[in-house]
């Protein structure tokens, strides 16, 4: 991979990081504890509240995950390894790492 892309992937993974933490900031107060329930709700708004309440811990452990999958693949960038499939070392395919910088597998291996 050339140094032109390999600056332009690492410019895109260090937004999407400060884009998820800025996320994940936010709503982490929708993935605590469900809110409080008076009393006059029936029995299927309790389980909407705590499907919902599911449904938010979900996608704040989703964000959380890939958070730590950018971050490595930052680091795999500082040594060098950045781009390389970690099964058969050949290169990633620079498609697939505009999409998902975090990739650690090329398409063969998959």
């Amino acid at each position: 991979m050339d140094v032109d892309k390999l600056i332009e992937l690492e410019i895109a993974t260090r937004a999407l990081v400060a884009e998820l933490e800025q996320e994940i900031a936010v709503n982490g107060a929708a993935a605590g504890p469900p809110g409080k329930l008076d009393g006059t709700e029936g029995r299927l708004s309790r389980q909407d509240s705590m499907q919902h309440h599911e449904m938010a811990k979900d996608a704040q452990r989703r964000r959380q995950e890939r958070l730590t999958a950018l971050r490595a693949a930052l680091e795999r960038m500082d040594d060098g390894t950045f781009g390389l499939c970690a099964n058969c070392g050949q290169e990633i395919a620079s498609e697939r790492l505009e999409a998902q910088p975090e990739a650690q597998i090329c398409g063969q291996c998959r």
